[in-house]
């Protein structure tokens, strides 16, 4: 399963508006796509028609090993295309991550599980920070789709985002590539 993270840590440039059109796009080519909500907002999950009560698992359960994959996918109204919905109880797992064991990798660790063959993709969509759930994010994708608003001020949070994840690449992902710079809005 390839796996791409759509990250840039300043907020309201298209992250989630860019992964919802994309993994609705590749399921409408024929992908089986898995788009898994890492940010605590949800809404990739309500923009996939998701509602709250529906989301009895979540990217938070799995970041914490209190559910598994499977548990945690929900079909959308969209052939082919499922998603790990966020709650807002994501919002505390900065917190609670930092006492995990391997807290950079939960997510890569839960996603190379024996059910990601079901997927042929996996897009995560990140919350606006460079925090753990971004990191998990980078350690778990094999490439970065960033967003990017056609502004100047955008370029100095662009040149924040390469040094993070050149820290990611020496650190804990190698392999990690950037696959493109989506220019939005």
């Amino acid at each position: 399963m390839i796996c791409v993270a759509v990250a840039n840590q300043k907020g309201g440039v298209g992250k989630t508006t860019t992964a919802i059109n994309v993994a609705t796009g590749l399921a409408a080519i024929g992908w089986r796509v898995l788009l898994v909500d890492l940010d605590p907002q949800g809404n990739a999950s309500t923009g996939l028609g998701i509602a709250q009560s529906d989301r009895q698992s979540s990217s938070y359960d799995l970041l914490t090993g209190q559910a598994e994959l499977q548990d945690c996918v929900i079909s959308t109204r969209v052939p082919r295309l499922d998603v790990v919905p966020a709650t807002v109880d994501l919002s505390g797992a900065e917190i609670e991550l930092v006492e995990l064991d391997h807290r950079t990798h939960r997510l890569r660790n839960a996603l190379e599980g024996h059910h990601a063959s079901r997927w042929d993709i996996c897009l995560i969509d990140c919350p606006p920070s460079l925090g753990l759930l971004t990191i998990n994010a980078m350690v778990a994708a094999d490439s970065l789709l960033v967003p990017l608003q056609c502004e100047f001020f955008a370029l100095e949070g662009l040149s924040q985002l390469l040094q993070t994840i050149e820290r990611i690449r020496a650190r804990f992902n190698p392999d990690l590539s950037i696959l493109g710079v989506a220019l939005t809005m």
